[in-house]
């Protein structure tokens, strides 16, 4: 045991060691400390980017920071631990650099012309994929809000250390663009973009005569016509133009996320869906039906209307066995949206037990939601909202007498 303990520490002290090398007295001299080191980065503590001055303190940058992560969608369970701290902390690093050595961090940078080609670039690959899911086009509407707010409060971070306002603006803008990059990544350099047809759609002073001709303009097909009936759905068009799609020839039961997932920040939409033949309780690859983003949501109005309408309260997620199979197609963007699912067959009254409250709890079991299920890991409802310290809901479960499965 003796000898295992020493190999040990020759194999592993350096690294801890070097884990600790870096501490917030030696960003006093910052020019110095940045030119010099030189680093592994997934072996960086921490602490060291949350040091009084760095960026990542302030409350908007934070905040941008958590959905840009998001957005970026790199994921432990994909990627490996290691991969995962070095990217994340590569760009935590560059933060670092812009906060205690703008100057040295502005070396780093694309030319103005440069910076805003690339940055329309990836704003043009963003709305491309805003449009392809409800989940990225509320992510990318945060990320935009968020990046629009953080820019005054960096120009006041520069400026308090002695930045004339041109620099301040100047770092502020590359900060914003920097977070665009680590969100978005590369996927710019590939053409996405949305089609004309999508863009007058998005445009509200377009109107619906206007659309109407255009849907009559040419021949569609299907494929076109449905992404056309989900940008409108997205973007809340009146129900006039999403008739009109759908009487042009979109299926609207067409695709892995239907219509109506498209749909259900707008109640009104969800009705009219419904009443032309959208199917409730069609599955994504995940096994997620629109009522699992209903509890997620929080939405007790739409969860409600959806379980009145027919939505099985007790959907689950796909199995494992159809996970590995689902891997095993090779395809990359199943393969980058399924190795990330852990909990195969959490059921809708566990997702609830999450991310919803009491009143949609009562509403599943109303409709017989399974109140005792249990997913392929062992947990039950009681479980998950004692990892998600959902306090409300534990009470609930409690005076139900439902006792947690893992101890």
């Amino acid at each position: 045991m003796k000898r295992l303990f020493l190999l040990f520490l020759l194999v592993f002290a350096p690294i801890l060691l070097y884990a600790l090398e870096f501490g917030c007295e030696e960003l006093k001299n910052p020019k110095e400390f940045f030119k010099t080191k030189s680093q592994k980065y997934s072996l960086i503590n921490d602490a060291i980017f949350y040091c009084d001055g760095s960026l990542l303190n302030l409350e908007h940058v934070n905040a941008l920071f958590e959905v840009a992560k998001k957005i970026r969608g790199e994921n432990r369970s994909c990627v490996g631990d290691s991969v995962y701290e070095e990217n994340l902390n590569k760009f935590k690093w560059l933060l670092l650099e812009a906060s205690f050595a703008p100057e040295i961090y502005a070396k780093s940078l694309k030319t103005p012309n440069e910076s805003e080609e690339q940055k329309d670039a990836q704003m043009v690959y963003f709305r491309y994929w805003g449009t392809q899911s409800l989940y990225n086009f509320l992510k990318r509407r945060e990320f935009l809000k968020l990046y629009n707010e953080a820019q005054t409060p960096l120009v006041k971070y520069y400026e308090q250390r002695g930045q004339d306002f041109g620099s301040a603006a100047y770092y502020a803008t590359s900060v914003v663009n920097a977070f665009l990059t680590f969100a978005v990544g590369s996927e710019h350099k590939v053409k996405f973009d949305i089609t004309p047809e999508q863009k007058m759609i998005i445009d509200k002073t377009v109107g619906y005569e206007q659309i109407s001709s255009m849907l009559y303009s040419k021949s569609f097909s299907a494929f076109e016509l449905s992404n056309m009936l989900n940008t409108a759905l997205l973007y809340e068009r009146e129900i006039s133009v999403l008739e009109q799609i759908l009487k042009r020839g979109a299926d609207i039961n067409f695709g892995d996320e239907t219509a109506l997932f498209y749909a259900l920040k707008n109640l009104k939409n969800v009705e009219f869906l419904l009443k032309n033949g959208a199917d409730v309780n069609h599955k994504n690859i995940f096994g997620k039906s629109v009522l699992f983003y209903a509890v997620q949501f929080g939405d007790v109005a739409l969860t409600k209307f959806l379980l009145e309408n027919g939505a099985n309260a007790n959907d689950f997620y796909i199995d494992q066995n159809t996970k590995n199979a689902i891997l095993n197609l090779g395809d990359e963007n199943f393969y980058n949206n399924t190795c990330a699912l852990e909990h195969t067959l959490r059921s809708v009254f566990m997702h609830a037990a999450s991310h919803a409250n009491v009143e949609i709890l009562e509403l599943l079991i109303k409709h017989g939601a399974d109140i005792y299920a249990v997913d392929e890991l062992g947990f039950n409802a009681m479980d998950y909202a004692i990892i998600n310290a959902n306090e409300q809901n534990i009470k609930f479960l409690q005076d139900l007498k439902l006792e947690p499965k893992i101890k």
